[in-house]
């Protein structure tokens, strides 16, 4: 199991950024994992079915595939956990939750998690095996939320399930063992979105209920960069061998793609992608936010937000850690137990969720 294997890392601090970089075995930098190298062998270079469906843009088909086949990463808990469903009352009917701890009584550190998916696709399930792994390292509860999704459902009701699910489990801290000070929100891609929108409205409203934030190469701007002040996004940005071009410039692509169509897909026509309720990189105050941990890939192009979003926390005086894993294409943490980067990545997580 991939878990165990150690990566090499660099790190530094500048303009009050944590940088970590995450090196491929070997000190590699500028080509794809073995793993995603080998994935591409075997499928004879071409996208697999669910990627080709996204491409597309045939939702039905992509959320088929995703409950035919389950998630993609591996278990990797091994110790016996506690889990359990709820619905939790949400603005727009009951919203599912999946719970899971460890089993000894404890006051613990809590994580309210928001799966990727680009507002679009998605579950709880896909991200279940890690939610299970953070519990049992982190010693915490892990709340994995089943928000309603686009286009069915458009902004702002899958955010709006996200924060009424952080507000009940702040105030059932006590019943559900958790200690109310050590509350963290965190998810992946469009769940990202989620989880700093929460904080951004956390801090507007004076509730003091998130303590720090975990984004996987977030969507912090629904797809409009354009005049963004201290953003960039080019192929030239990304450093890699000329022998993988052809196969890392549209991994990068097919996400700066993908946005357009997630625009389209979640925003209402008079909500503009500028919109600070939407894109949390488009607010003009970043103080007082909760402590930061971004988790970027190094051929993805959201790394660009988390870069400027980075900046703009340090900025603010906002402790944040950037960290990218080299090699890695958007989302690698979906195979855990799979790629080492997932795993590696994961402990990083729990050490951070453990900080008193």
């Amino acid at each position: 199991m991939s878990q165990n294997v150690c990566l090499a890392a660099l790190r530094w601090r500048q303009d009050g950024i944590d940088h970590v970089v995450k090196l491929l075995p070997g000190g590699r930098i500028g080509v794809l994992s073995d793993e995603i190298l080998a994935e591409a062998a075997a499928s004879g270079g071409k996208p697999g079915e669910k990627i080709a469906a996204i491409r597309a843009g045939d939702i039905a088909r992509v959320r088929a595939i995703q409950r035919d086949e389950g998630p993609e990463g591996k278990e990797i808990a091994t110790a016996p956990l506690c889990q359990w469903e709820e619905s939790l009352p949400g603005p727009g009917g009951p919203v599912p939750v999946t719970f899971c701890r460890p089993g000894s009584p404890a006051v613990r550190p809590c994580l309210v998690y928001f799966h990727g998916g680009g507002w679009m696709y998605g579950s709880r399930a896909m991200v279940q095996p890690f939610c299970r792994y953070l519990a049992q390292e982190a010693d915490a509860l892990v709340v994995n939320v089943e928000y309603r999704l686009a286009p069915e459902h458009r902004w702002p009701a899958g955010f709006e399930d996200c924060w009424a699910v952080l507000c009940w489990v702040y105030s059932q801290a006590e019943r559900l063992g958790v200690d109310p000070a050590r509350i963290t929100v965190g998810g992946d891609s469009a769940g990202g979105n989620m989880a700093a929108l929460c904080a951004h409205r956390d801090r507007d409203q004076g509730r003091h209920m998130i303590r720090r934030q975990i984004l996987y190469y977030a969507a912090l701007s629904v797809r409009d960069v354009e005049g963004l002040s201290g953003f960039h996004f080019g192929l030239e940005d990304y450093i890699y061998d000329d022998s993988q071009k052809t196969m890392i410039e549209p991994r990068i692509l097919a996400i700066y793609n993908a946005s357009r169509r997630s625009e389209q897909n979640y925003l209402p026509r008079n909500v503009s992608s500028r919109d600070p309720r939407v894109s949390p990189l488009w607010d003009t105050d970043f103080s007082c936010l909760p402590e930061t941990l971004l988790i970027t890939a190094q051929y993805d192009y959201l790394t660009q937000q988390s870069r400027a979003y980075a900046g703009r926390l340090a900025a603010a005086g906002v402790p944040v850690t950037l960290m990218n894993y080299c090699g890695m294409a958007h989302a690698f943490v979906d195979k855990c137990g799979v790629y080492p980067q997932a795993d590696d990545s994961l402990r990083e997580v729990a050490a951070f969720l453990r900080k008193e």
